[in-house]
């Protein structure tokens, strides 16, 4: 099942903006996901240091990745969820060749699903926390 999830996360992603800034899934199971970022210099700022807004990408797509193995894809089209809060905590620089973070769903109701997020640098140390919550929407027309 796990590679199954997988699969579905990386077709779902394809051409998206994940894509383009280099985060990939790298294990799913329902509720929990892991995705990296193998980091690259344009990821860094002017400290040479990964930028914020990847750590926040990275956050933020592993997850809705996480409550996604936790939804039907026909539901989902029914009722698709969007980020209503994101809170990234940054512990540290990021630095190295890639980050690597795992989300967990801690709550998932019928409107709302709350996560949260570790993300390690290559030395396993911890540089950020996320704790993510996405509304699910009403039912959409013909939908």
């Amino acid at each position: 099942m796990e590679g199954d999830l997988v699969e579905r996360l990386r077709a779902w992603a394809r051409g998206r903006y994940w894509e383009l800034v280099g985060i990939e899934t790298v294990a799913a199971e329902p509720g929990r996901v892991v995705n990296r970022v193998r980091l690259r210099e344009a990821h860094l700022n002017y400290n040479d240091v990964v930028h914020g807004g990847v750590i926040s990408s990275l956050i933020d797509s592993v997850a809705g990745g996480a409550v996604r193995t936790l939804r039907e894809e026909s539901e989902i089209r029914q009722r698709p969820h969007a980020t209503s809060d994101l809170h990234v905590s940054y512990l540290a620089p990021a630095r190295g060749t890639e980050l690597v973070a795992e989300a967990k769903v801690v709550k998932m109701g019928r409107t709302a699903a709350f996560t949260q997020v570790e993300v390690r640098d290559d030395s396993g140390r911890v540089v950020a926390l996320g704790l993510v919550t996405f509304v699910i929407g009403g039912r959409r027309e013909g939908g």
